[in-house]
């Protein structure tokens, strides 16, 4: 990534749609760029000439933002000094205009041709000599000065940093997962300083090109901050290329070019039904006790699990067809790093573990290092209580596109959101019109925050937090559930429900609840008995937990899901609880 890159990004053509006038999208030019670091790099022998050249360019750099600041100034100074004659000329012609009005009234008057006045009293009759004046003594200057002094108080601002291309990066599921064909997606660009800090103005200039520029449409949004959504739309499958380039001279971003890769959506309806096949066998089995919340990393590669029973996490490569695991981290205990009963998993774009330690009553915090295959933990917070920060036996996790970190507080019977950059300090509750038991959070394509309740209830909020509605409830029929312990959403708005209680798997549309599949396990018929095999066992009886009947051998496939995650290449995980598994299908 610290490689100088081959040439400018050149205007991307085809069908990319215009950004905002804030964000230039594509260049003219060609040729070599010179990294800006590269600048700034030095040895012992050139330390000396490169720090008196950069002193000399601070000097230059001051001289001519000293000019911009007499230049502004004077400039500000011009268009008082214009509003101030613009406003004494509206005093005096203002001034003069009442004057005449009233002259010309009184030479009415006296003429008598001046309309009297029409009475107070709408019954009395009007009085041919009282006349209303046309206008009265009335002449004031107003402003807002307070409002003008904040302005002129705040105008302006002195920059030490700038936006360094090779320390800049891009982060989404368009660069780190694969696409679908006519399916939105998207990656962020972040503009980064010297010190790989965000910068917190937006404005740069940021190039697109990629390799088929016909095959895509796409669209740049300068959030104002440091960071530059771009929404992209394939139109072709494939693999293809995407390179980045930020600054006046187009420089690449760290990690450009980037590999983009365009599947086929999947087939909903073939999920699971291979009963005669793989659809029966476990992907993972031992050495897992109670598996439950599971989530891949940000390539879809990688897929932590929470191995409940024996307080600790497991990493397995899930392109591995015989996976092992290259790593498992964690015990039984209170201090970080150590857990009891470790529930629901959530990893985000930078590749940071967390996890619900449910008997904690606290949420940890790991890093998953891909290259070295490795799991350390960063912080826990939280901690038994009913206060805003802690919790009681904590569940589902999820991160909403502004950097929050939702945590379904089951024991309290709320959600709450933390602002993951601001040392996850509290924000607020999710309120709905009814009690909830929220089990696990997912959002939908749309920004909507889903949540599965124990009430076998799915409720929606909006992408603020405020409840919109809410879909399901008790059953067995399709669309019903009993205990939707796990959830998750993947890139084609397909929300995947474990219906727990019902010993099978849902999918919905993650938009309007409408009911896609579903598939489950099945209890083998003995020999002699009649019915058709393969029918799908009855749903237990209604409980807080889920009673789990023991069918023994008897039982094949996926028993007591307990949680699900799915990847962009299309694979899905289950885990099931009861039977110590996670299948793939």
């Amino acid at each position: 990534s610290d490689s100088a890159p081959a040439s400018v990004p050149q205007p991307c053509r085809g069908r990319s749609s215009p950004a905002p006038s804030c964000t230039r999208v594509g260049f003219t030019g060609g040729g070599m760029v010179q990294r800006r670091v590269d600048a700034l790099l030095c040895s012992r022998e050139d330390a000396k000439s490169k720090v008196e050249a950069v002193v000399d360019g601070i000097q230059i750099q001051a001289d001519q933002a000293q000019a911009a600041v007499e230049e502004g100034m004077n400039r500000i100074l011009k268009l008082l000094e214009e509003r101030k004659q613009a406003l004494l000329v509206q005093v005096a012609d203002t001034a003069q205009c009442k004057a005449q009005s009233l002259q010309k009234q009184l030479a009415a008057i006296e003429a008598g041709t001046a309309k009297p006045a029409a009475p107070e009293d709408p019954d009395a009759a009007v009085d041919p000599n009282t006349f209303l004046l046309c206008t009265d003594e009335v002449l004031l200057f107003t402003s807002k000065l307070e409002e003008l002094e904040g302005h002129i108080r705040s105008f302006g601002s002195v920059l030490e940093s700038s936006t360094y291309a090779s320390y800049s990066v891009a982060r989404g599921p368009a660069v780190d997962e694969a696409m679908k064909k006519e399916v939105p997606s998207f990656v962020w660009v972040y503009a980064n300083d010297l010190n790989q800090v965000q910068r917190k103005e937006g404005g740069e200039t940021v190039a697109f090109n990629f390799s088929s520029p016909e095959d895509f449409e796409f669209s740049v949004e300068d959030m104002a901050d440091g960071r530059y959504k771009v929404n992209v739309l394939p139109k072709a499958q494939g693999d293809f290329s995407l390179r980045i380039g930020i600054g006046p001279q187009g420089e690449e971003i760290m990690g450009s070019p980037f590999s983009l890769s365009v599947l086929p959506p999947p087939n909903y309806t073939k999920i699971g039904v291979d009963r005669l096949g793989g659809a029966s066998k476990p992907w993972v089995g031992e050495p897992l006790c109670h598996p439950s919340g599971l989530c891949f990393d940000r390539t879809g590669r990688y897929v932590v699990i929470a191995d409940q029973s024996n307080d600790r996490l497991q990493v397995f490569d899930a392109s591995s067809s015989t996976p092992e695991s290259i790593c498992a981290f964690g015990r039984k205990g209170q201090k970080a790093g150590e857990f009891d009963t470790p529930g629901y998993v959530a990893i985000d774009r930078e590749d940071r573990v967390f996890v619900s330690d449910i008997l904690n009553h606290r949420i940890q915090v790991l890093s998953f290092n891909p290259k070295s295959k490795s799991l350390w933990p960063i912080r826990t917070f939280g901690g038994k209580g009913r206060g805003f920060g802690e919790f009681q036996f904590p569940r589902g996790l999820a991160f909403t596109e502004n950097g929050n970190l939702i945590v379904c507080d089951h024991g309290n019977g709320r959600v709450q959101l933390f602002d993951m950059n601001n040392g996850f300090k509290f924000v607020r509750c999710l309120e709905a019109p009814e009690p909830l038991a929220p089990l696990d959070v997912a959002l939908n394509r749309d920004g909507e925050i889903l949540v599965s309740d124990q009430t076998n209830r799915i409720h929606v909020f909006d992408s603020q937090g405020l409840y919109s509605r809410s879909f399901g409830k008790k059953g067995t029929k399709d669309g019903m559930f009993n205990y939707p312990v796990s959830i998750s959403v993947d890139d084609m708005n397909m929300l995947f429900v474990c219906d727990q209680g019902n010993r099978r798997m849902q999918i919905l549309n993650a938009a309007d609840g409408a009911f896609i599949h579903k598939w489950g396990g099945w209890k083998r018929q003995a020999e002699g008995e009649g019915g058709d095999e393969g029918e799908e066992g009855a749903s237990p009886p209604a409980s807080p937990e889920p009673p789990d009947p023991d069918a023994g051998d008897e039982w094949v496939g996926l028993h007591r899901p307990a949680g699900v995650a799915v990847n962009s290449q299309g694979q899905i995980l289950v885990s099931d609880w009861k039977r110590h598994y996670i299948f793939k299908y």
